[in-house]
């Protein structure tokens, strides 16, 4: 069932890929540059949050108010808010795209499971430094945040009451608290960039911007809603620590935990988070389709076909996983235009993931993909072109 389900979401994937090919460009569309999305939304985020942490102040008595005075007498002091919401969840949806994409796609098996795990701490640490944010403006919504994070912390097992007081800084709210969320806000969006790092290591490649056309179109669009009356952030109701707040604005792609709290234990909640992340850290090895069922997929690990070699780096700078390494050559090539090589093409198997563009990269065939040799598809291709139409 769970193949069946993958299968046909890949179908439904690459037929949404051929219809938004047909309204735009193939180099315009925006599933292609899924990870670039998300990079460009964590700029707008460190730029933005830059400049509001020029007016912010981390106590009880003056979270609220400088936030409220940048909202309401700095001029833009809203809109620049308003960026810095909406990019953030822009960040989430692009990354969420980005993870099912590859989820659909097959593009996390084997060789490619570190960028998947990367990617799902990416995505966790994105959303709790979203959370954060919110805590940060210390107004009534801030206050039932911390309230219910607080409830979740202290059903941890054994750990809880210690976790509670390293996070509140003492027994209750005290002006410890801010200073540690704003640490947790600001340390944790810096350390997204070493896990960036990680996420790219392996990625010769990558697509870390989109197209200046789809720049210019999303920062357009979160500036217009940071804008526009009805979706420009305002200073809220200040919190209130002597009452416990009973309703609260909801943002759907960070909040919707908290929201859950409605109905169900705190407890039962962050269980069901863990749970919920932890099977999203097994899927690269969970039912893992063997050779013959994965077919044609499974094209064995390209192979160097020494006598042809030129040592021309073509494969080495089109491999997009890193798996091609050049070394120096200890004897000549068998074709002419290999006999005065320098260098030799060496196959790295465990970063190969069987993608074959090294094979389309080398003009001398010099890279077979062992399992779907170039003769074998000319073959069947003659077969099937003299196999006569049916009606």
């Amino acid at each position: 069932m769970y193949r069946w389900a993958l299968s046909w979401l890949l179908r439904q994937t690459v037929k949404l890929d051929v219809y938004i090919n047909r309204v735009y460009p193939a180099d315009w569309n925006p599933l292609y540059y899924t990870g670039g999305l998300s990079h460009f939304f964590l700029f707008v985020l460190v730029i933005s949050g830059i400049l509001l942490f020029f007016y912010y102040v981390a106590s009880l008595d003056g979270a609220y108010a400088s936030v409220a005075y940048l909202t309401d007498q700095v001029p833009y002091g809203a809109i620049l808010r308003g960026i810095h919401r909406y990019a953030a969840d822009g960040f989430i949806i692009a990354v969420l795209l980005h993870l099912f994409r590859n989820w659909f796609t097959d593009r996390y098996l084997f060789a490619r499971d570190g960028p998947w795990i990367s990617g799902m701490f990416l995505l966790i640490l994105g959303g709790f430094i979203g959370i954060n944010g919110y805590q940060l403006v210390w107004d009534q919504r801030a206050q039932a945040i911390t309230l219910v994070f607080v409830e979740m912390l202290r059903a941890v097992p054994a750990a809880g009451s210690a976790l509670v007081r390293l996070f509140l800084g003492g027994a209750g709210i005290s002006d410890a608290l801010l200073p540690r969320i704003l640490f947790l806000h600001v340390g944790t969006a810096s350390f997204l960039y070493i896990l960036l790092w990680w996420h790219y290591v392996r990625v010769r490649h990558p697509k870390v911007w989109p197209p200046a056309t789809w720049v210019l179109t999303l920062l357009g669009l979160i500036t217009l809603l940071a804008a526009l009356p009805g979706t420009r952030p305002t200073a809220g109701v200040a919190a209130q620590p002597a009452a416990t707040p009973t309703a609260y604005p909801l943002d759907v792609f960070f909040l919707l935990p908290f929201w859950l709290v409605n109905w169900l234990p705190a407890a039962a909640v962050a269980g069901g988070l863990t749970v919920l992340l932890l099977l999203g850290y097994v899927i690269p090895y969970i039912r893992r389709e063997s050779v013959p069922q994965m077919g044609v997929r499974h094209a064995g690990v390209a192979q160097v076909i020494d006598g042809n070699c030129t040592g021309c780096e073509l494969c080495y700078y089109d491999c997009p996983y890193n798996a091609i390494v050049m070394v120096p050559s200890l004897h000549p090539g068998a074709t002419k235009a290999a006999a005065n090589r320098k260098l030799l093409a060496v196959v790295m198997d465990s970063r190969c993931v069987e993608c074959g563009i090294c094979i389309g990269a080398c003009p001398f065939e010099a890279l077979e993909l062992p399992k779907f040799l170039e003769a074998d598809v000319l073959r069947r291709i003659e077969q099937a072109v003299a196999q006569p139409a049916t009606a």
